[in-house]
């Protein structure tokens, strides 16, 4: 049993974990949260504030029917029953409150079994999500929606020999979505295949292919192929290639912030990269990607407040990783990464909102080197060239996390997130922010 408290600068919770154990073939746990988010006050006045409570329930029961075979139940149930207070304009004081109440309930059965050749897995998953919104912008204002869906999934994974391990599988899914003026539904189910293949002793090959059906979109075949050569065990260079797609969701084409003018997302792309360890104490990875995607689904906020899904005609990116991690001793660890990356709409030729292109981040962590209970971790995050509401602009802020264990039953940490209060509404950083918490295992 666990039993923790967490509360920061958005909000505080309670949670609490019980676990049977094993007894016999079955073992069960529980969890329990409950939270609370306080009101929050922030600049951007085309922001929604949310606060109140919020409380979610999971149980987890595992029956082992022999040692070849076993069920899995899992439950979940989540209430939110939230306040909100939204500016409608951003030159002007009027704002209206509301009440938003979610119920979110899920059910799902899986099935594992094994042979010696052969891992295999058939899962149905249910879940309902009912919305109530009250907003006292208008008289009596009330929206009402339910959300729903099936989903059913089948995977087995056979080892042909000692070098190669085959996958496949299939998925059906159907969605809906009902209210007074509303009633949609969607079906959609995938085949897929893969398979881990090793060339001696350095290539390691998996290639892929998926299938995509759905009742309003048509189908689409996307492949796969990925690549490992390890030169020594410490160094290995590893490609992939891409394609992907994505039907827009009942949300997406319904919801809150709907388009049902919404069309498939596609993509393409590829990725290198480099990894190398020098002994156990240095380890560098470095990685070059390139997409490009067509009618990519995006939220438009420049419509605010009446926000809703876009699809983007032609947008892509590129960038570049880096990433360097050196063991310093004394229980000191230093890592540093730098990602660049250059988001476009290909169709305007301008850059995509809400991306930066360069970011860097230096960060040193300390654990007590004999009976590690104390960790410290540092780190300051640079971004320059972001670009939000068609401005570029740069930001760096300066974080740190403490952790303190006493035992195997006792564990606290506090830490501070942007400690030198840097405010950038277009970039959504409102300030200073505080966390700390407790728990407690017996």
């Amino acid at each position: 049993m666990a039993v923790g408290v967490a509360t920061n600068s958005r909000e505080m919770s309670n949670y609490y974990h019980f676990d049977s154990g094993k007894d016999g073939k079955l073992s069960a746990a529980f969890d329990a949260n409950f939270t609370k988010v306080r009101y929050f006050k922030w600049d951007d006045a085309n922001m929604s504030k949310y606060f109140g409570p919020t409380q979610n329930y999971s149980l987890d029961v595992d029956y082992e029917m022999d040692q070849n075979n076993s069920l899995n139940l899992y439950l979940n149930y989540e209430n939110t029953n939230q306040q909100f207070k939204k500016f409608t304009s951003a030159s002007g004081p009027f704002s209206y409150l509301g009440i938003y109440n979610v119920d979110r309930k899920s059910a799902s059965l899986t099935y594992n079994g094994q042979n010696d050749n052969s891992n295999y897995m058939l899962s149905a998953t249910y879940g309902e999500l009912k919305k109530d919104v009250t907003s006292a912008m208008s008289a009596n204002s009330v929206g009402s929606s339910k959300f729903n869906f099936w989903n059913i999934e089948a995977r087995d994974t056979i080892k042909l020999d000692n070098n190669n391990r085959l996958t496949f599988g299939g998925e059906f899914r159907t969605d809906g979505r009902k209210d007074s003026s509303i009633d949609e539904s969607s079906d959609q189910y995938s085949l897929f295949i893969h398979d881990e293949l090793k060339l001696g002793e350095k290539l390691l090959l998996i290639p892929a292919v998926r299938y995509d059906h759905h009742d309003s979109f048509g189908s689409e075949t996307s492949p796969n192929i990925g690549a490992t050569y390890s030169f020594t065990e410490g160094s290995r260079l590893k490609a992939n290639y891409g394609e992907g797609y994505r039907a827009p969701s009942i949300s997406e084409l319904y919801g809150t912030y709907s388009n049902p003018n919404l069309r498939p997302e596609k993509s393409k792309g590829y990725e290198l990269s480099y990894e190398q360890e020098f002994g156990d104490d240095t380890a560098i990875k470095l990685t070059y990607f390139k997409n490009k995607k067509t009618d990519a689904i995006a939220m438009d906020y420049s419509l605010a407040p009446n926000y809703q899904y876009m699809n983007i005609e032609k947008s892509s990116s590129e960038g570049v990783e880096f990433e360097i991690k050196h063991d310093l001793g004394n229980g000191f660890t230093v890592i540093g990464n730098y990602d660049y990356l250059d988001a476009m709409n290909d169709k305007t030729n301008t850059r995509l909102n809400y991306s930066a292109r360069n970011t860097y981040t230096a960060k040193l962590m300390w654990t007590e080197p004999v009976k590690q209970e104390w960790n410290i971790t540092a780190w300051n995050k640079w971004y320059s060239d972001y670009r939000a509401d068609s401005e570029d602009h740069s930001i760096n802020t300066f974080n740190f996390v403490v952790n303190k264990r006493w035992g195997d039953k006792y564990r606290a940490y506090a830490g501070i997130d942007n400690l030198f209060d840097k405010k950038i509404t277009s970039m959504r950083y409102s300030g200073r922010l505080w966390r700390v918490g407790a728990e407690m295992t017996f």
